[in-house]
């Protein structure tokens, strides 16, 4: 298998495994809060891979990444909705490449 391969599933594994592993301790009861952190253990993983392969480097660029999760938080907060927030949070990084100021 190649190296892609094997991250892949070890993330899976690490993403799944944790999930599991709350629920299935025993006597343990789920709260709404530890639910809606285990539903987000997906899309965190995701969300590090995408930002972890977004081009460029430096710490001009390391401040327009910086800008750009505190534009997703905001938008997060504001709507309670997650893909919203990537969604803005991604448009606004993009928009910041296109103009050339990272």
């Amino acid at each position: 298998m190649t190296p892609l391969t094997w991250t892949i599933l070890a993330m899976a594994g690490v993403t799944y495994g944790v999930r599991l592993w709350g629920l299935l301790l025993p006597g343990t009861r789920l709260g709404g809060y530890g639910r809606r952190f285990l539903d987000l253990v997906p899309v965190a993983v995701f969300a590090a891979l995408v930002a972890g392969g977004l081009p460029g480097t430096g710490a001009v660029d390391g401040a327009w990444r910086i800008a750009a999760a505190t534009v997703t938080v905001t938008v997060v907060a504001r709507t309670r909705g997650l893909a919203p927030g990537l969604l803005a949070g991604l448009a606004f990084y993009l928009a910041v490449r296109a103009l050339g100021w990272a």
